[in-house]
């Protein structure tokens, strides 16, 4: 410590304040722990033996380095805030129009650019010469290239003369910049604030901090370094994607049976495909996920609950499938369904949860039909790994645990997810009594009983064959079907002739009270032009329901229900409405024109109201209440899901969980549930002559399509009475296995093998769908011998062997 006295004179008649710097320490154990006392040697090393030892960077005894280093920055960083700082702020109190008491200033402080030896340099193993190490050693702590057991990997270090020398060189410019200071600055013993001593100490305090920053930057050089090497030997910077690509290539060589894309076409056998169903990942590119499939044969048919009183009973194909997902820092894939229909084909969809072997709990369903394609989200979301609930649970009370081991069990279960599609033509056949195959050429047909099964829910045994004789033709049948699509046709028909006479008839009202309430015929010529073109906007749409337009673009092109729909007595056929009939449905009279002029029309008319009910529109509760009084009682499905014996799919993430706890991963594996997202995607045509169009769904959208699905699938099983054949369920069972940092992280920094950890966590997973142990699935002897040493336990290996 040293005093000084100085006068300073500022411009305020307050006094100057004095410094309040309080003290700021610095632990040195750690650095005192490296030093031999005996030699005055430096003893740090890396203990490579040690577990959590993975790179020369990534290890606890440089990681306790670098912690020093932050302190030691952190302390410089203090004492020159503290003290330098403020004492410049003191000096500038001074009244600049008096000359200063002090020749120096802290702004004249000289900044620290000496000799830094913290240096990442190696060498490559050079033969050894007769040339001695001895040097003098002019630092106080000297460094040894060895810890003298002679065991060191020490090939690319540098000699201890090397070493020494730039010890030597850094002492010796370290003495230089003192000196120089020393002569350049008032002494000590000076009156001088800033004197020789306060510019030694902020040379060496931001030399200090250059030292510290030196050494995390080397360490961070030689993680690069590392990095760089391994880019150089791969030729690329790894993505997951790369490693996507490399996973299935390894499978593929490695197992048997080898992964399969989950892309599955829709099918009876020896028909063609009336559609595809696939799951795609979208990473920077869509492709389809593989997954460990094997189809299942269970002892008790699928059940669908579609309500308390309808139970489907599914007797198709069952597949179970099992997708190992990977996940590398906060990196995601997304995922969405896939469900493609061909031109004139149509397919029942319903997504849901496995409750238990034998039911699938229906969260959504929608018919796809005629060339859409449906694009679904899927939501994957990680459970907690095994060893995670453990630790959780632990300071639990045994209550407490009883719970969360019910709750887990339930969250496991319900990570089944369930994908059923059902065919409507085959099942539609046995509905209607009809020969196999006998609706495969009849697409109006079947167009014609979808629309009636879903649209106005008319009961099947109207619908279905008559006849009681085997003997009868499939012609005579489908004859017969047709007749009886007819009467009910003519039943719906009939009831919209009702409601537009009834319209007319409000339309006619109107137009008499309007006119008895218009006395000029200016307004009488107005309101007969909007009439006219009413009535052109008329034609136009029976001559596009006459082309075959969809029953929406011909909704479309209609009039609200407020405008008038008809004149009273029908005006002569003029040559745009005879061209209005017969011009094709691309070169129609544009029907929202018409509309618009309408409303317009509506304004300025401005009618008045009147109080004539007729009848109301028809709708399809009441053709089915129709259609129901001339049928007899129908059959009622039972209401009860009994339990079967068989395969039970919610139990596969329980032994998988246990599986994954028993092989020593439980802090990567995790089991992943799949959930349906809220905004779907559909591509429809509107006809064979249009281009298709994006449709987004919302989630009333998706619900609409739900209950039009749950109404068809009610008619095509009688209620659950008659049970379906060309069915298939896809069970998927996912998990995850997620690594802390990116693919180069992992590899570089955590030195870790990403392919060995997918590789044996696949054979997890392939082992639990195939029901088989692990070592049966390798396909070749000498892949089946490097695992055994590998993994032996996964692979069955004694212990003592």
């Amino acid at each position: 410590s040293r005093k000084c006295i100085t006068q300073l004179i500022t411009q305020s008649k307050q006094g100057i304040s004095p410094l309040k710097i309080s003290p700021r320490g610095l632990p040195i154990n750690w650095l005192l722990q490296q030093i031999d006392t005996n030699g005055l040697t430096s003893q740090f090393k890396v203990d490579v033996e040690n577990d959590a030892t993975k790179t020369p960077r990534r290890n606890d005894d440089v990681d306790n380095a670098m912690i020093f280093t932050g302190q030691v920055r952190n302390w410089c960083n203090v004492v020159e805030r503290q003290f330098l700082k403020q004492l410049q702020n003191l000096m500038q109190k001074h009244n600049p129009a008096i000359p200063k008491p002090q020749t120096f200033t802290v702004r004249d402080l000289p900044k620290p650019s000496v000799f830094n030896p913290i240096l990442p340099l190696m060498e490559e193993e050079k033969e050894p010469t007769n040339e001695s190490d001895d040097i003098e050693i002019k630092s106080i702590i000297a460094f040894q290239r060895s810890n003298g057991n002679g065991n060191d990997d020490t090939s690319t270090l540098l000699s201890s003369r090397d070493m020494s020398s730039l010890l030597n060189e850094h002492v010796r410019a370290l003495d230089e910049q003192v000196n120089e200071i020393e002569k350049s600055w008032p002494s000590n013993s000076s009156d001088n604030i800033v004197s020789s001593a306060e510019a030694t100490l902020s040379f060496l305090i931001g030399h200090l901090t250059h030292l510290s920053t030196q050494f995390d930057e080397s360490m961070a050089y030689i993680e690069s370094m590392m990095e760089n090497q391994l880019i150089a030997a791969i030729g690329k910077r790894l993505e997951p994607k790369d490693l996507d690509k490399f996973v299935k290539y390894h499978n593929a060589r490695l197992l048997q049976p080898i992964p399969q894309p989950f892309s599955h076409a829709i099918r009876r056998p020896e028909h063609y495909p009336v559609g595809l169903l696939s799951i795609e990942s979208q990473d920077g590119e869509t492709e389809c996920i593989h997954s460990h499939s094997r189809e299942v044969n269970p002892s008790s048919n699928l059940k669908i609950p579609l309500s308390a009183a309808t139970v489907l009973e599914l007797t198709g194909h069952q597949y179970l499938h099992g997708y190992m997902n990977h996940r590398f820092g906060s990196s995601r894939k997304s995922h969405q369904l896939v469900a493609r229909a061909r031109q004139f084909s149509s397919f029942i969809l319903v997504i849901g949860t496995m409750t238990d072997g034998s039911t699938l709990d229906p969260k959504d369903a929608i018919i796809v039909q005629n060339k859409d394609e449906l694009l679904i989200p899927l939501l994957l979301e990680e459970l907690p790994t095994a060893k995670e609930f453990k630790d959780a649970i632990k300071s639990l009370s045994p209550e407490q645990q009883r719970f969360a081991r019910a709750y887990r069990k339930m969250q496991l279960a319900s990570s089944v997810f369930g994908i059923c599609v059902i065919q409507i033509k085959p099942q539609l056949e046995r509905l209607l009594g009809l020969p196999p195959d006998s609706l495969d050429k009849e697409m109006k047909l079947t167009q014609d009983l979808m629309e009636l099964f879903i649209e106005y829910q008319v009961p099947s045994d109207l619908l279905s064959y008559n006849g009681f004789s085997d003997n009868v033709s499939t012609e005579d049948k489908i004859s017969n079907v047709r007749n009886n699509v007819k009467s009910v046709m003519d039943v719906v028909e009939a009831e919209k002739e009702k409601q537009l006479k009834a319209e007319q008839a409000k339309t006619e009202m109107a137009m008499e009270k309007t006119f008895q309430r218009a006395g000029n015929d200016q307004f009488e010529t107005r309101l007969r032009a909007k009439m006219m073109r009413e009535m052109e906007l008329e034609l136009c749409c029976a001559s596009m329901e006459a082309m075959g337009a969809p029953p929406q673009q011909q909704q479309h092109a209609r009039p609200p229900q407020q405008a008038f729909m008809a004149m009273a007595s029908p005006p002569p056929q003029t040559s745009s409405s005879r061209m209005s009939m017969h011009a094709p449905v691309g070169r129609t009279l544009h029907a929202e024109a018409f509309s618009m002029e309408m409303m317009a029309d509506d304004a300025m008319l401005e009618c008045e109201e009147d109080h004539y009910d007729p009848s109301p529109p028809v709708s399809s509760k009441k053709v089915s209440d129709e259609v129901q009084n001339r049928q007899s009682s129908s059959e009622i499905g039972e209401s009860q899901v009994t339990s079967d014996q068989g395969v039970d799919f919610t139990l596969i993430p329980q032994i998988l969980d246990s599986a994954v706890e028993k092989s020593g991963d439980g802090n990567a594996i995790r089991s992943t549930t799949i959930k349906t997202g809220d905004h779907w995607v559909r591509n429809r045509q509107d006809n064979l002559l249009t281009t298709p169009k994006r449709q987004r769904l919302n989630v009333e959208e998706v619900k609409k399509e739900k209950n039009k699905a749950f109404d068809l699938l009610d008619a095509l099983s009688r209620s659950g009475s008659l049970s379906i054949e060309y069915s298939e369920l896809h069970v998927v069972v996912a998990v995850t296995h997620c690594f802390d940092k990116s693919v180069m992280s992992t590899v570089v920094q955590d030195n870790i093998n990403p392919i060995e950890k997918l590789e044996r966590s696949t054979l997890l997973l392939a082992s639990a769908m195939h029901g088989v142990p692990a070592r049966e699935l390798i396909r070749d002897n000498a892949e089946l011998q490097r695992l055994e040493g590998a993994m032996p336990l996964l692979m069955g290996v004694p212990e003592n062997s």
